[in-house]
């Protein structure tokens, strides 16, 4: 039988880290982001084009590694970046 390591760090290109910094302080005091966080993120991707969408996908795994349980809004927002027609 052969075993496999797992690299216990997740390979990000480019994690956002005011955004995961912001992710982290929500988690500790809400147990989740807030909407004004995941708002801001696709501001920032679609509005502004200050974030590209792979360094938002990035980041948002990065928050969802982070977190114990996602909920649906992550998620979402997740499938949003991902599609190449918004």
């Amino acid at each position: 039988m052969n075993i496999n390591r797992i690299n216990p760090q997740p390979n990000f290109k480019a994690v956002n880290q005011k955004y995961f910094e912001w992710a982290k302080k929500d988690y500790k005091a809400f147990d989740d982001v807030s909407t004004e966080w995941l708002h801001r993120l696709s501001y920032d991707v679609f509005l502004f084009k200050e974030i590209s969408r792979q360094d938002a996908i990035d980041t948002v795994n990065a928050v969802k590694k982070y977190m114990n349980k996602t909920d649906e809004g992550i998620e979402d927002l997740l499938q949003i970046f991902k599609n190449p027609n918004p």
